[in-house]
């Protein structure tokens, strides 16, 4: 595997481990939450750049790298897309298949019924973007090894998420002066006005020592 160091949220580096070979990522224990909105841009790009997978199914039972604990298979529900990975039970992190981060980070979606008939009168057979396995698809809907859907990278989708991760990254990072002279200017007349609320308390020490002497000089 190798090692991407990337942001993290609010602030800090986390480190995204990346499996060219059996394409797919390591991310410790809420990691995939907290990467920033570049953070995941920068992911995309690396795994768009990837070459080929291995073209063999997954082991029966995976194996976390940290306790070698045997992995468990949640699955989970992003907006409309579902999507899977291993999970420790131990809380050491999760083995995620390329295509699951892509389908929880909105980069790919399932076809609708209507697209799926075209591509049939188009293409008989296609391979599992999952696990590489052949999808006979006047037969199946979804791939027979690994159950995954038959899904599209739909270009101006994928343009429509790139532009919002890099907006919301642009905001980030990017530090509003008006916004923080607003804050500076309200900060200081908080702290003018509450010494003039304290002496109108009578809370100095000095003036009322000052009234009791004066009622026994009478």
């Amino acid at each position: 595997m190798r090692a991407l160091v990337l942001g993290r949220k609010p602030h800090g580096k986390c480190v995204v481990d990346l499996c060219e070979g059996c394409h797919a990522l390591w991310l410790d224990t809420h990691e995939s939450v907290q990467l920033t909105p570049g953070a995941i841009v920068s992911l995309f790009r690396e795994v768009s750049a990837a070459g080929l997978p291995m073209r063999r199914g997954l082991p029966a039972a995976l194996r976390c790298p940290r306790c070698k604990a045997a992995l468990a298979q949640p699955h989970d529900l992003r907006h409309s897309t579902r999507f899977s990975y291993w999970r420790c039970g131990k809380g050491h992190g999760r083995f995620t298949p390329f295509v699951q981060f892509l389908r929880e980070k909105d980069f790919i979606r399932p076809l609708t019924p209507a697209e799926l008939e075209r591509l049939k009168a188009q293409v008989r057979t296609i391979r599992c973007s999952g696990c590489g396995a052949p999808v006979d698809l006047q037969r199946d809907m979804v791939c027979s090894f690994c159950r995954a859907p038959i899904e599209a990278l739909d270009p101006a989708a994928v343009g429509d998420t790139l532009k919002s991760l890099s907006n919301a990254e642009a905001r980030r990072t990017t530090i509003d002066v008006d916004a923080l002279a607003d804050a500076v200017i309200a900060s200081h007349r908080r702290g003018a006005v509450e010494p003039f609320r304290m002496s109108l308390r009578g809370g100095g020490p000095g003036r009322r020592g000052s009234g009791d002497g004066s009622r026994r000089a009478v």
